[in-house]
């Protein structure tokens, strides 16, 4: 959990550089929430991957509200537990996860 808030919170990214068990949770915890990206997600004009996984356990639901909302050209991809690529980041599969990444962009991106 603390490694989580780290980005949220200077005090709790502080403590755990330190070694120190952080016991704020509250104020990160409202920081998070407050985030959207619903009001800014019409602006994106560039080509975007939107990657989801089965099993999500930090932002779930989340991929899919945003590759709806997109208006850019876009993909999405749902990364499974078939192909053992669940979960946030896929840290059991992390070569299929660079692979579906880097084909994208290599079949996205101009300059090849």
């Amino acid at each position: 959990m603390e490694k989580r808030f780290e980005p949220f919170s200077i005090p709790a990214m502080l403590a755990a550089r330190e070694g120190k068990v952080f016991t704020d949770f509250y104020t990160p915890a409202k920081s998070i929430e407050s985030l959207t990206i619903t009001s800014v997600v019409g602006r994106i004009t560039m080509p975007t991957l939107v990657l989801d996984y089965e099993d999500e356990q930090f932002y779930p639901g989340q991929p899919r509200t945003m590759f709806d909302k997109l208006t850019s050209p876009k993909d999405y991809v749902k990364l499974t537990a078939a192909t053992g690529a669940q979960l946030h980041c896929s840290p059991m599969a992390p070569q299929q996860h660079c692979d579906v990444v880097f084909d994208w962009l290599d079949e996205t991106l101009p300059g090849r």
